[in-house]
């Protein structure tokens, strides 16, 4: 995976080599401190649903309207945001996500109760969160190269993960000391203290993540004609609908693992909030077993299609034993999470680090990323709607089979095409 810009990565000497090193951590570990905020500003809300439908009495379906119009504004921004991380300094795009996500964290607790207006504020949060992963993806893509690009991505994604446990044991609890509110006041300081740095810290990175040239003779041809070239020649369209797939998985299993375990396992609320914990940490493991994967097989779609396989499987014996007790069901839930993480992190993060040479890794992992979003969104709702109407998770587990089958199909025919058209 090559980067289409000046690297901070060149090996000239052992002494160049070091100071190389320290800057990529440096980097690394900035990036993942946004990253890690972004998740903290953007998944307090799922994981406060069920304790702001006791305390407000609002059906859980009426308060999951804002956050599927997040994540849909999320995912159709990240369109927009792809393309403007291209274009502009993406620092300047990021500072001004941390402002906006910690002004909505704020507000948000004045207007609970209200939910046009919860809505409204949510998908506003929806589009600054849009501000995060390109701008993140084109600054370690112009300044690292090759592995160092791949343990960027993942580290940041890591930082994710870790933000989720947190998020959950921050929720669970404030619910049990001062009230859900705590946690959004929490997470808006955050935003805004590490906005602070970012906008200190990140002028050492301004000389090398800039628009650039492409490089190689593809590169020639440029502007969007380009960009649909590699996106048909690298079998992308069936990438993007198998990626909305995993979006309806990881993200509609997040958001309603807490109502699932109380539901099915009758845990209170504080309880069932901080089991869902466990979630993330299955998900680090899961993304370290792809990344191995990613190294044996050569290819990241071959481990995302191995990783829809297991997905599934755990999706049919939670079908078959309808969540069986709590000792077995809560272990399925995590793994099947964690796959779909680790299919985040190969078809989302590393995959559009092949594309780096042609100067389009921000249009094309916001486009990537988009899709993921457009399948939360569904879920997010639909999950909800449908075990209202079937009274019971086990129509949801069979759901989760056929969107499961369908993204391996998908995925094996990028893999056909992209073997076509020499992709890889």
């Amino acid at each position: 995976m090559k980067s289409s810009g000046q690297q901070i990565a060149p090996e000239a000497t052992s002494a160049d080599g070091v100071g190389t090193r320290i800057a990529e951590i440096g980097l690394t570990v900035l990036c993942s401190a946004i990253y890690f905020t972004s998740y903290m500003t953007r998944k307090g809300y799922d994981a406060s649903i069920l304790a702001i439908s006791e305390d407000t009495g609002l059906a859980r379906t009426a308060l999951s309207l804002a956050s599927t119009a997040a994540v849909a504004v999320y995912g159709t921004g990240q369109f927009v945001t792809g393309f403007l991380a291209d274009r502009f300094d993406p620092r300047r795009l990021i500072f001004i996500a941390l402002l906006i996500t910690a002004a909505c964290n704020m507000s948000m607790t004045a207007f609970v109760g209200c939910i046009p207006a919860m809505v409204a504020l949510w998908a506003v949060n929806g589009f600054a969160q849009a501000m995060f992963w390109p701008p993140l993806v084109k600054i370690i893509a112009a300044n690292l190269d090759g592995e160092a690009y791949g343990r960027g991505v993942f580290w940041i994604n890591v930082a994710a993960n870790c933000a989720i446990i947190m998020v959950f044991v921050l929720v669970s609890s404030c619910i049990r000391l001062a009230g859900w509110r705590l946690s959004f006041w929490i997470v808006s300081a955050m935003a805004a203290a590490i906005a602070a740095i970012w906008w200190i810290a990140s002028p050492r990175f301004a000389a090398t993540i800039g628009e650039r040239p492409a490089r190689g003779r593809a590169g020639v041809a440029g502007g969007q004609s380009l960009l649909m070239r590699i996106m048909v020649a690298g079998g992308l369209f069936y990438i993007m609908a198998a990626i909305a797939c995993q979006g309806v998985m990881r993200d509609g299993i997040e958001v309603w693992a807490p109502s699932i375990l109380k539901d099915q396992y009758g845990l209170g609320t504080s309880g069932s909030t901080l089991s869902v914990a466990i979630l993330p940490i299955f998900a680090i493991a899961s993304m370290s077993v792809a990344r191995a994967l990613r190294r044996r097989l050569g290819d990241e779609v071959k481990v995302a299609i191995a990783l829809f396989g297991v997905g599934l499987a755990c999706a049919a014996i939670l079908y078959a034993t309808n969540g069986a007790v709590f000792a077995v069901g809560l272990p399925l839930l995590a793994i099947l999470s964690a796959t779909m993480h680790g299919v985040n992190l190969m078809l989302i993060a590393e995959l559009p680090g092949r594309f780096a040479k042609y100067g389009r890794v921000g249009s094309i992992s916001g486009m990537l990323n988009a899709c993921n979003y457009v399948g939360a969104a569904i879920s997010i709702y639909g999950f909800a709607a449908l075990h209202e109407r079937s009274s019971g998770w086990r129509a949801v587990f069979l759901l989760w089979m056929a969107v499961l089958s369908g993204a391996i199909v998908l995925t094996l025919l990028a893999l056909r095409r992209q073997s076509r058209n020499g992709v890889g």
